[in-house]
């Protein structure tokens, strides 16, 4: 029996399904790549059933296996070695354009209402490895994205739903691990503009104290009455992209923009190298196109406090044009 131990020895391995929900070999050559992550919570999620019948007594006196699915949350930092498995496995067109590295990858929203086994998704297989035991976990795709600066270090929180579980054939792992490319503070731009389908950002906004965009695509595991009590796809729902951040306030300007529904374009730029996007050798970027304030707060804290906006946003359809981007340039070649 294995004794306690720490996170630190733990592990993730991520693998693009061939057919999604059919899981792929952890062992396998070229199959999938060791992940580093912050930390991980993925999980068996079943809501057991139990019986209340009534036998003179006032508690339950039997249990029977129900449906369940995989759920959590992993967290890591937007190394663009990996971000792009994560973007193949969600809601969106992914493009890959390159002929050689550094690739970028396009992500834009689609309207997909679910993932269905066998059917177009991509899907990842995660193996997690606790204290030397693997858990595998199937048909897992990302419901939700929240990009993130922490200490000057773009992080990024993916919202896991998956299939199902099923046992690692061993638990004798080869892992290999690259040196991680950190999107660190100096690599960080904000925009803002005129809504619309070809904003120029012409200017950095230097009043930015943080940024947070965050894509909810409202996933929920399925269950259906099939021999199998993992769950049957992936259910959409409503498409919730927003940000949130903090300005230093020095203008009225985009108070009132936010009373005179105006519309506005924004993008978050990280670049490794280079003096913009193209010319980047990693780098991550978010653009969206079309969006309106939900909030514009501005008041008097403590004596010495700075003052400062705490700003929500939302971003909007578009016509003839996609709401909102992700954008990868990456080493990474995934076909």
């Amino acid at each position: 029996m294995p004794g306690a131990d720490i996170a630190g020895n733990g592990a993730v391995w991520i693998g693009l399904e061939t057919t999604y929900g059919t899981p792929v070999d952890p062992t396998a050559s070229g199959v999938g790549v060791w992940c580093p992550v912050i930390s991980e919570s993925l999980a068996y999620t079943e809501d057991k059933y139990f019986s209340p019948q009534i036998r003179s007594s006032a508690i339950v006196s039997g249990v029977a296996s129900s449906f369940y699915h995989i759920a959590g949350d992993i967290v890591m930092e937007v190394d663009p070695a990996f971000i792009p498995y994560f973007l193949y496995a969600s809601r969106h067109t992914v493009t890959k354009t390159g002929a050689s590295p550094p690739y970028t990858y396009k992500a834009v929203p689609t309207n997909v209402g679910a993932t269905y086994p066998g059917g177009t998704a991509r899907g990842l297989t995660i193996v997690t490895v606790r204290n030397g035991l693997g858990f595998m976990y199937s048909g897992c795709v990302v419901n939700q994205f929240a990009f993130t600066v922490e200490n000057g270090v773009l992080r990024c929180t993916l919202g896991m739903l998956g299939l199902a579980e099923t046992d690692t054939a061993s638990n004798t792992f080869t892992k290999s691990w690259v040196d991680p490319i950190l999107l660190g503070a100096s690599s960080h731009s904000v925009y803002v503009d005129t809504a619309g389908l070809t904003p120029t950002f012409a200017t950095p906004d230097t009043t930015f104290n943080g940024f947070t965009f965050t894509a909810n695509y409202n996933g929920t595991a399925q269950n259906r009455l099939t021999p199998a009590r993992s769950a049957t796809y992936i259910a959409y729902g409503e498409t919730e992209a927003t940000y949130e951040t903090e300005l230093d306030f020095t203008s009225k300007a985009e108070y009132n923009n936010m009373k005179a529904n105006t519309l506005r374009a924004i993008k978050f730029e990280s670049l490794l190298s280079g003096a913009n996007f193209a010319a980047a050798t990693q780098a991550f970027r978010i653009t969206a196109f079309r969006t309106a304030y939900s909030t514009y707060e501005v008041g008097l804290s403590g004596i010495g406090d700075l003052l400062m906006a705490r700003v929500t946003g939302r971003s909007l359809g578009i016509a003839g044009g996609d709401p909102f981007a992700f954008e990868c340039k990456s080493s990474t070649s995934i076909t």
